[in-house]
């Protein structure tokens, strides 16, 4: 909660940002850019590292690359250096998440997996949805370099933590043998679920995509197509908020009681939903209406494809296979914004959410009739071939 928590704090302060270092509104906002750059290059790596080394060395050098780019940023006394900062800032967060995420899944029994996986992932947001309230009062009292000291600071904190982690997956970990990274790993999954984890790397792509598209291109339709305050945009963002947290405890049941794909595969329906209907809604009434579905999609995604990978993927190569999944989201993340702004440019906002609307439902497609199963799943030995 306290990394997702200094994760929010940068967004309110983008304007305060491109005042304090003379940019336009529009270069400050590629700080996020940065972050997401960031966040993409440094997967594979803590794939790699957990697979090799264990969960604890990510943690301990993602929360100090974290805190020390947020030192970076309040001390740097050009934009370009805010840049670089941030870069190392989401490099950071990558690491320290990755192993986290791992670890967490090490400590939980595999009948609760999804239960516990998304309570840890719900609590993460709880934390994004609180950040820019607290960085928006510390840009408006303190001036925007506090935000990066806070967020420093939250950063040593959490390698305080870290550093009381003791490793219970070590074990598996230690049998990772090969070169420190290798695409030959995905030959390791059962032949059963191959074309499944493939089918999850395209869900992860929509995923991220879906949050990107609304964060950058919602505020655009709201407030410069429609015409409403800022202030009806962060109710808007509230909305989601709500609902992706009222989520949390019926996708943990939905994922461990009834089947993974059973949480994956409708967050990807009302995702497809949520991009047919935004560009339609037109009073608030509807915005928030939309807005459910959205928060829906997102509370019914957490963790779903993370805890899916752990399911098929063996445990020797886990960090690297996960890796690979989370970077070609993490591609889509990246994309999402820049792409989104060219299409608002040549049509509209709204016509940005019509043409990503189909790539959630091939998504939706893909998972409830290719994917195949994986709760309670028992295959023979990978020697021995795939079920019939």
């Amino acid at each position: 909660m306290l990394m997702m928590l200094g994760q929010g704090m940068i967004i309110p302060a983008l304007p305060a940002i491109a005042e304090v270092f003379n940019v336009p509104g529009a270069v400050a906002v590629q700080a996020l850019t940065a972050q997401l750059i960031g966040r993409a290059v440094a997967q594979i790596p803590a794939g790699a590292m957990v697979d090799r080394w264990g969960t604890k060395p990510p943690m301990l050098l993602g929360a100090s690359l974290a805190a020390m780019g947020a030192f970076t940023a309040a001390l740097a006394p050009g934009f370009l250096l805010i840049l670089v900062s941030q870069v190392i800032w989401g490099i950071g967060m990558s690491m320290w998440m990755f192993g986290r995420e791992v670890a967490a899944f090490d400590m939980v029994r595999v009948d609760q997996r999804g239960r516990q996986m998304s309570a840890l992932m719900g609590i993460g947001s709880t934390g994004s949805a609180f950040g820019p309230a607290i960085g928006g009062v510390l840009t408006d009292t303190l001036g925007v370099r506090s935000v990066f000291i806070a967020y420093g600071a939250i950063g040593a904190l959490v390698l305080a933590i870290s550093s009381t982690h003791r490793d219970a997956g070590v074990r598996h970990h230690q049998r990772a043998g090969g070169g420190f990274f290798s695409l030959r790993r995905f030959k390791d999954i059962h032949p059963y679920f191959q074309a499944t984890y493939l089918i999850l790397f395209f869900s992860t792509f929509g995923q991220m995509v879906r949050g990107q598209i609304t964060n950058s291109m919602l505020p655009l339709y709201s407030q410069q197509q429609l015409g409403y305050s800022a202030t009806t945009t962060g109710l808007l963002f509230s909305v989601i908020g709500i609902s992706t947290f009222v989520m949390i405890l019926p996708t943990g049941f939905i994922s461990d009681k009834i089947g993974r794909k059973w949480a994956a595969g409708p967050a990807a329906v009302f995702s497809g939903i949520g991009f047919l209907a935004f560009p339609l809604a037109e009073s608030v009434t509807a915005l928030a209406a939309v807005a459910v579905m959205i928060g829906i999609a997102n509370g019914l995604a957490l963790g779903a494809m993370t805890i899916y990978t752990y399911d098929i993927v063996p445990d020797h190569a886990r960090g690297q296979l996960q890796a690979m999944r989370r970077s070609f989201g993490e591609f889509g993340a990246v994309l999402s914004p820049p792409l989104g702004g060219i299409i608002a440019a040549a049509y509209s906002p709204s016509a940005t959410f019509w043409v990503f609307a189909p790539l959630h439902w091939l998504s939706a497609f893909l998972l409830f009739f290719v994917a195949k199963e994986s709760l309670n799943k028992r295959l023979p030995p990978y020697d021995e071939g795939p079920e019939p």
